[in-house]
Order: structure tokens, then C-alpha cells, then sequence
């Protein structure tokens, strides 16, 4: 449990997606048995001083678009976004950063590049059986970004 908050909250702080990825998106962000949390840019930046678990994200806040995050515990449901989902990162312009599995978990991180230094989308999906999380942050970040932010580096 205090991997999936820390993961939920590196991922905070860590681009545009097709017609066809969007109603994929939202089939899943308005479905019933679906906790669905949407951040703006607006309530992104409201907050710049927040540090959890000895984590700070705030020191890339006024860099993110918006953050997605789309949770399910009901393994029917968690079975049909992990079917699904991954369908999202499957053309070409996503690119595996990184994958874990560590004792029942499997989480997987995809990035979008907007060009060599920029990143304009990071993805990440946790499978812990029966939960699946989808986390998708827009913004303008670069690696070095998400690597002090894994680091608890501002």
C-alpha cells in the first residue's frame, strides 16, 4: 500500500493524445467501480510547496499541464483497463522508460517526447492485482525533472 502513495505521488509531480485515446480514457474515467481524479494546471500550481513521504513536488508544479489519474480496486474492471489501456502507449510516439515488478506489482512508465530535451507526457501504470492504476501528467518537463523528483531533489 505505501508503494502505490509513493508511486501516486512521484508521478504528481513528474502532448496531446489522439481522438480515439481520449474516449478510451474517458469510457474508463466515467465508468462506475472507477475513481477517476482529474488536477488542472490551475490546482497544480496551487501547489508548490507540497512535500509527502520526504518526496517535494514542488519544485516542478508550474511545469505540469494537467495530471489523470484513473484507479479501480474491482478486479473485472481492473482487468479490462489493464486490456485496455495499454493500447494507449502502443503507437509509436510513446517510448517504455522504465518497468518494475516487485512482489505481485508490475508498474510500468512511458514518456512522450515533445522533442530531444522535452518531455510533454509521462504515463505510468501499476498493476496490483485486483487494483490498476493509469496516471497520465501533461506538462513541459524534461528527464532531469523526473529524476530529482525521484530523488526528493528540488
Amino acid at each position: 500500500m505505501k508503494l502505490k502513495h509513493v508511486l501516486l505521488i512521484i508521478l504528481m509531480c513528474c502532448a496531446s493524445v489522439a481522438s480515439a485515446q481520449n474516449k478510451l480514457i474517458e469510457k474508463f474515467a466515467d465508468m462506475d467501480g472507477v475513481t477517476s481524479v482529474f488536477i488542472s494546471k490551475s490546482m497544480l500550481q496551487m501547489m508548490p510547496n507540497m512535500k509527502t513521504e520526504g518526496i517535494d513536488i514542488g519544485g516542478i508544479a508550474g511545469k505540469l499541464e494537467s495530471m489523470l489519474i484513473l484507479t479501480s480496486e474491482k478486479a473485472s474492471i481492473s482487468n479490462m483497463m489493464k486490456n485496455e489501456i495499454p493500447s494507449f502507449t502502443s503507437n509509436k510516439s510513446y517510448e517504455e522508460l522504465m518497468r518494475v515488478k516487485d512482489e505481485g506489482s508490475r508498474v510500468t512508465f512511458y514518456i512522450k517526447r515533445k522533442n530531444n530535451s522535452k518531455i510533454g507526457e509521462l504515463i505510468m501504470m501499476v498493476d496490483e492485482h485486483p487494483q490498476f492504476v493509469f496516471i497520465q501528467i501533461k506538462g513541459d518537463m524534461t528527464l532531469q525533472d523526473i529524476q530529482n523528483i525521484t530523488k526528493g531533489k528540488r
